[in-house]
């Protein structure tokens, strides 16, 4: 927000020069980023917390320069005498939806003149970033910057049968806003309606049916207080975001409309020449009565780790405008009503120490941190981090928050549908995610446009699996994308594309690391958003842990290189016994290898000849693995010859070559006697 430091001058006269003001309101907890000179004034650029909103006109910051310099703020002017009828016999007012507008004031100014703004008035909008109009918007525009509540003006003549009502839009119902787009409006929405039509959005924007033109004589002003989470919704819904709808939807002060109506109006007969219409409309269903709230002393000692006297603790609450009241075992407050934030005991604390300063608060050096032990059970998420660290991916950090249906092809089919937000901040992050793909997918699109065409990416995170209880399971998972090359580029060997092979490895190191020793079966096939002829999914124990494969022609069709893209579900995969890390000496002799060729048939898997030949016992540490797998003619469809090496690593006494013959012969006798399986030459 842009204030004006002259503007803070005029209703709090302190002595203090520019920097002070700024590091008063900074050590208050409203940081000023920047100051800039306008003329014979500064502009302060000030980051307002989102549970301040009082802080959002200038009176809320004067509240705050008062108290911190102890000055008494100057009281603000008083409307003009009125001079016409009454405004009741010209404007009627109902509210159809009380549990969205809790109060609606209406006002009349009558025979004002449009015309540019006095030099004055621009430049106090122009230091606080507004652009000048015209008088009469120039003063709605002053009415909010100072008091932070907005209001609106209408064109009176043309409300339709003198009336306005407050009411929920009807569903498909049209309105054109004050920048020229019709919107269609849903029941949830909040709308200012005449007699005959919708003339407002609430708390939003105006409609241009009823602006003020050129040709505007006598004005209808509206000050009102509209349910927070309501102008939200509709402010998300219909895409517009103005200065009315953020000071709204974090709440205005319902008890404030009345120092804005009498601004405006005081404003209109100054800027603009009008007359006032006597009395106003105050349409209040239900009028809530001042918050009150303890605080304890003792619980103020013990959340800010040292013990203010009691006289401090009063005179800074009094200082904050909360009426204390007490002694040494509680002091009662009366909390104002622009102070949305205070709502608790703990509340109360933050204002005592916000005034005293939060240089009084003592430090102390934290205890060390507890270390782990082997028994500790290990973090999963860590250990996938470090595995693909290792393998020269980079870590990305994703929103929780999707477009609605854009993980619908990336999660197996029995899920449920995705959790719904209440409120959503925009329309493209209304569902919480099940799936962490669509993220990684968004990083890889936006790396390729600005030119980068080799993307190593993955996110360790939750998604969101909704169950039959009020709250989602929460799963972690690891999410991984991959495109361009295949390893970086070199000049001691050739670019090469990633191939599905590289991307399965990947996925069997991350499970490796993860869980060691776990032994799961892949099969064909994985979620929707992969390519079935270039896929697959691990299961343990007949349950997927882990999907991977080249993404999907039709959600690939736009994208210049081939992405391929992984997902592993940590939370189901077994628990693994903690292997401690155990020091071996290196062997002083060589190591024997023999290699076996052997065909799979369809059907047969390489963990089946895997499992069967570390069954056979042998004379000293042995290792297999397969190095070689060829498909083709003269091996009948669908076979595959794979071979085996077999390593073989004395460590004291040399092997005879009887002892690895004899070791061989039962590794043979194990494939084609149980496993029936053909030996190639």
């Amino acid at each position: 927000m842009y204030a004006s430091l002259n503007w803070l001058r005029e209703m709090c006269p302190f002595d203090a020069g520019t920097a002070d003001v700024a590091a008063a309101l900074t050590r208050r907890g409203l940081t000023v980023d920047s100051i800039t000179a306008f003329g014979e004034d500064e502009r302060f650029e000030i980051d307002i917390p989102a549970n301040r909103p009082d802080c959002l006109g200038h009176r809320g910051l004067a509240r705050e320069l008062s108290a911190a310099f102890g000055v008494a703020l100057r009281a603000a002017a008083p409307a003009p005498d009125a001079t016409g009828a009454d405004v009741a016999a010209s404007i009627v007012v109902h509210i159809d939806a009380a549990d969205l507008c809790g109060r609606f004031t209406a006002r009349i100014v009558r025979g004002v003149r449009i015309e540019p703004s006095p030099t004055h008035v621009v430049q106090r909008l122009e230091v606080c970033g507004v652009r000048s109009i015209n008088n009469i918007i120039d003063v709605s525009n002053l009415v909010m910057l100072e008091t932070g509540n907005p209001i609106h003006f209408f064109d009176l003549p043309t409300i339709e049968e003198q009336r306005i009502v407050v009411r929920r839009a009807a569903p498909g119902e049209k309105l054109t806003t004050l920048d020229g787009q019709e919107r269609t409006l849903d029941e949830e929405m909040l709308v200012i309606a005449d007699g005959r039509r919708a003339v407002a959005l609430a708390g939003v924007m105006g409609g241009g049916e009823t602006e003020i033109g050129e040709r505007t004589r006598d004005v209808l002003i509206e000050a009102a207080w509209f349910l927070p989470s309501s102008i939200r919704r509709t402010a998300r819904r219909t895409g517009l975001s103005t200065d009315a709808s953020h000071r709204f939807e974090r709440g205005v002060d319902p008890e404030g409309v009345r120092a804005a109506q009498d601004m405006a109006v005081r404003l209109l007969v100054e800027l603009a020449g009008g007359a006032a219409d006597a009395g106003w409309i105050d349409v209040y269903p239900a009028t809530s009565e001042p918050r009150r709230l303890t605080l304890r002393p003792a619980e103020l000692s013990r959340l800010l780790g040292y013990t203010p006297s009691i006289d401090e603790s009063l005179q800074a609450l009094a200082a904050l405008e909360l009426q204390p009241q007490g002694g040494p075992d509680s002091i009662s407050v009366t909390v104002p009503s622009w102070r949305v934030d205070l709502e608790r005991e703990a509340d109360l604390v933050e204002e005592v120490a916000r005034h005293l300063g939060y240089d009084r608060i003592p430090t102390s050096v934290a205890g060390l941190p507890a270390i782990e032990t082997v028994a500790a059970k290990p973090d999963r998420g860590e250990l996938a981090r470090n595995v693909l660290a290792r393998c020269g991916f980079h870590e990305a950090y994703g929103y929780a928050m999707i477009e609605r249906g854009e993980d619908d092809r990336f999660v197996e089919p029995t899920l449920n549908s995705p959790t719904e937000l209440t409120h959503p901040i925009v329309e493209t992050m209304a569902v919480l995610r099940r799936s962490i793909l669509p993220g990684l997918l968004r990083a890889i699109d936006l790396n390729q446009r600005r030119g980068v065409r080799d993307v190593r990416l993955f996110e360790v995170g939750r998604v969101f699996h909704p169950t039959a209880n009020d709250f989602p399971a929460e799963p972690l998972r690891v999410g991984i994308v991959w495109c361009g090359r295949a390893r970086p580029a070199h000049w001691s060997e050739p670019d090469r594309e990633v191939q599905w092979f590289d991307l399965a490895g990947l996925v069997e190191t991350v499970l490796q690391g993860v869980a060691p020793g776990l032994v799961a079966d892949r099969a064909a096939g994985a979620t929707a958003a992969h390519h079935p002829g270039a896929s697959a999914h691990w299961t343990v124990d007949g349950t997927a842990v882990a999907w991977a494969g080249a993404l999907h022609p039709e959600l690939g069709r736009d994208r210049g290189r081939r992405v391929w893209l992984a997902e592993i579900d940590l939370e189901r995969l077994p628990a693994c016994e903690t292997r401690v890390r155990e020091y071996t000496a290196l062997p002083n002799l060589g190591a024997v290898e023999r290699d076996i060729a052997v065909v799979l048939p369809p059907g047969r898997t390489w963990r089946e000849v895997r499992d069967a030949l570390c069954a056979v016992p042998a004379p000293v540490p042995a290792s297999i693995e397969a190095v070689d797998r060829y498909e083709g003619k003269p091996l009948p469809q669908g076979s595959a010859a794979v071979t085996v090496r077999v390593r073989l690593q004395p460590d004291r006494t040399s092997l005879t070559e009887e002892t690895i013959e004899a070791y061989r012969q039962r590794l043979l006798d194990q494939l084609t006697g149980p496993l029936g399986l053909e030996i190639r030459a």
